[in-house]
């Protein structure tokens, strides 16, 4: 016999972006304390929040207000409160955690003239608890729909309270296979919410992530604080409670020892509570036990191994057999210190970009197979958001032979999506090898100028129908740059500080040397 639990399996997704919209953070909170009443969990608490400083807090140094500790004092009240009476149903220890955070964001930071959205919400079995103060969104996904919880009145229940700022309660049921998504709806994300709807439809919870860090990658200002949650279905076996026969049951008293009997009496008219009345019983004399001489004999326990450790104490061994076990003993002890090092202390490093190339891996498996069936843009967004991912995995932990390994593949994937090919670079004229070396090319005109290098007498000569014609000698300068309009082609040597003029009308070249000074 199986026992079925609802089982909510949540991705944290945080990219920071844009400062000026204030801090973002998000929590999650889990305990498997159940309750002794019912049998139910309070569940899993997740808390999304941002925190935008006010005029008053910008404008002056007195108030001292760190903004971003705001999110960590809500988040941890919230916990502390809500997991603090197990006793207390999903829904109650909810609301307990709503008025304790109302009491400081009413008194501590209201007064500071600071902004604040928070979404806080609690899964408990098939029961759904949401809250919110500010900015907050949370889309449901079911049947091939989706539903924005907080305006749904038909599946999700709104009660209103006392309280002045999370002023109600939105409560619901959730089901195996349901998706959810809670962020914090910024700039960015509004913008994409429509993207984000089809994501949370069509998507699972790993593809869903690396689409947003493709869009993170194009645009660096994205910003997203948000939780997936994956309902799932979750099985144990059902154990049944042993039934020891009554003889087993009977409470043994220990020696010497006073036992109090309690007896419940009739409750009292006025208060309704039980008296209790103590019986002192006292336990009988105790008697000795009978030894018997047998139990006591002398003898001594054989460790195992003995007879082969004798053996090798009786054998008759030379120096060199010596020798020869002792440099076997050390070839053992570094193949099994190479070992260790190699398969067991591996750094936290090593082990998280390890971790990153098995996913990518793990993603160019299924963007191959989505290539097979012609899903060609998914198949992108798993190699482009792979391949970011390694790129940052070795910004992060340093590079290794198998990240570089796994980044190969993936462009070769990409490559063979859009056959792409190496590229050639070709030169569009040809210069005899007696005339000199090509270092610098620009054009003017119909015409290509070549700057020539000849082994100290170097020079500048125009390309006209392939060939080289009006060869202007040009000394004493080694340039690295040339720059050309319609009167001057000019040449510069940055490290001599010098620059040659060479006049397309009159085929001379007029030298001059510059300072810093005279590039501001």
């Amino acid at each position: 016999m199986e026992k079925v639990f609802i089982n909510p399996v949540a991705k944290e997704i945080l990219l920071k972006g844009n400062a000026k919209e204030g801090p973002v953070d998000l929590f999650t909170y889990d305990t498997e304390q159940r309750n002794a009443s019912n049998g139910s969990a309070l569940g899993t608490l997740y808390v999304i929040g941002n925190i935008q400083p006010g005029v008053t807090v910008e404008a002056t140094n007195t108030e001292d207000v760190d903004v971003g500790y705001v999110l960590n004092l809500v988040a941890s009240l919230a916990k502390r409160e809500y997991y603090s009476n197990k006793e207390l149903s999903p829904k109650d220890a909810f609301s307990n955690s709503l008025k304790k955070i109302n009491s400081v964001v009413e008194e501590f930071f209201k007064k500071k003239d600071t902004k604040i959205n928070i979404g806080i919400f609690a899964i408990a079995g098939d029961q759904i608890h949401i809250s919110k103060l500010g900015k907050f969104k949370i889309l449901l996904a079911r049947d091939g729909k989706n539903i924005d919880i907080l305006n749904n009145i038909d599946l999700f229940d709104k009660e209103l309270t006392q309280e002045k700022e999370f002023s109600n309660i939105i409560s619901g049921k959730v089901a195996e296979g349901d998706k959810i998504l809670a962020f914090y709806p910024n700039r960015t994300t509004t913008a994409r919410e429509k993207s984000f709807r089809d994501y949370l439809l069509n998507s699972s919870q790993d593809e869903f992530a690396t689409q947003l860090a493709v869009i993170k990658e194009a645009k660096p200002d994205f910003a997203c604080a948000a939780i997936h949650i994956d309902i799932q279905k979750l099985t144990e076996e059902a154990t049944a409670p042993r039934i020891q026969p009554k003889e087993l049951q009977e409470e043994v008293t220990p020696d010497n020892e006073s036992v109090e009997q309690v007896i419940p009496v009739a409750l009292t008219e006025e208060r309704k509570e039980p008296k209790v009345q103590v019986v002192s019983k006292l336990s009988p004399e105790p008697t000795l036990p009978k030894i018997i001489p047998s139990e006591f004999a002398k003898g001594k326990r054989e460790l195992a191994f003995s007879k082969h450790v004798r053996h090798f104490k009786n054998m008759n061994i030379t120096p060199k057999i010596k020798m020869f076990a002792m440099g076997g003993i050390a070839v053992v002890a570094l193949v099994s210190i190479v070992g260790l090092k190699s398969f067991v202390f591996v750094s936290a490093s090593t082990k998280e970009l390890n971790k990153i190339v098995a996913q990518a891996q793990e993603n160019l498996k299924t963007a191959e197979e989505k290539k097979g069936q012609s899903d060609f843009i998914g198949a992108r967004s798993l190699l482009v958001g792979s391949l970011s991912a390694l790129t940052q995995g070795e910004s992060a932990n340093g590079s290794s032979k198998k990240a570089d390994e796994a980044k190969a593949q993936l462009i070769a994937s990409l490559d063979s999506m859009d056959n792409a090919v190496d590229a050639k670079l070709e030169s569009p004229i040809e210069i005899p090898a007696d005339s000199g070396t090509a270092t610098l090319l620009t054009s003017a005109g119909n015409n290509f100028y070549v700057y020539l290098e000849q082994g100290g007498s170097d020079s500048i000569a125009k390309v006209a129908e392939g060939t080289l014609s009006g060869m202007t000698p040009v000394n004493d300068i080694s340039p690295t740059l040339i720059f050309t309009n319609d009167v001057y082609i000019s040449v510069v040597d940055s490290s001599a500080k010098k620059i040659s003029n060479f006049s397309i009308a009159k085929s001379t070249v007029s030298n001059k040397t510059f300072s810093s000074e005279d590039l501001l």
